[in-house]
């Protein structure tokens, strides 16, 4: 199975959850910044959410996606408070694409100013490690 870990993080907190992600996938893990060059049966995409919403990277990134290299999407996501309604706004994003996205999403706290120091933790960074695992092998 090929897979690819993209993601934007503004305050580091997205980029060890991807790092985590793209171990278990035994990929590195990129930001969004580099585009898909190779046609994926997974890709899984990471964002930090701010006041509800994903980053405009992440946004950008999506709309440049050439859906014939991507078999389907994963999210993954880190927030001072919930994922608000992310899951729906990237999800949309994606099929505007045509490109599939997992009902499957994560998400855990990030730090932010003095709130969830610490964050994503040692646990935080397992569970995305354990996640990725169960969407890999299904």
């Amino acid at each position: 199975m090929k897979i690819a870990v993209r993601y934007y993080s503004r305050g580091g907190a997205t980029e060890k959850v991807a790092k985590a992600i793209a171990r278990e996938a035994g990929e590195r893990a990129e930001t969004t910044d580099r585009g898909l060059d190779k046609k994926v049966d997974l890709l899984f995409i990471g964002s930090g959410i701010y006041k509800g919403h994903i980053d405009s990277h992440v946004k950008d990134f999506v709309e440049n996606l050439d859906a014939s290299k991507v078999g389907k999407a994963v999210f993954f996501s880190t927030a001072m408070l919930g994922g608000g309604k992310s899951d729906e706004e990237i999800g949309k994003f994606l099929s505007e694409r045509g490109i599939p996205m997992d009902t499957r999403t994560f998400h855990c706290h990030g730090k932010f100013l003095f709130f969830h120091r610490g964050h994503p933790d040692k646990k935080d960074l397992l569970d995305a490690e354990i996640f990725a695992r169960k969407i890999i092998r299904k």
